[in-house]
């Protein structure tokens, strides 16, 4: 948990040093409408039961490869102490 801290710290370092607020919130506004864009989908149209959990399966896939966390981590294991 202590690393995770330290991963927020960092993590909120660099988006005030590189990205901005506008940019991170951005972001986080787009993974949330990819996650949930089935769930629209499926208000307004019938879809098969599978396409939607597949959608959201292949969503939080692509998240976790490209989520910063995991690559903080690797990167950080890789550095020795």
């Amino acid at each position: 948990m202590t690393d995770f801290a330290e991963y927020l710290r960092a993590y909120r370092a660099y988006v005030v040093a590189n990205l901005g607020w506008r940019k991170a919130l951005m972001g986080a506004l787009v993974w949330l409408a990819g996650i949930s864009a089935p769930l629209w989908v499926r208000t307004f149209m019938e879809l098969p039961a599978w396409l939607p959990i597949t959608w959201m399966i292949g969503w939080a896939s692509l998240s976790y490869v490209f989520a910063p966390y995991g690559m903080w981590k690797h990167q950080r294991a890789r550095i020795p102490s």
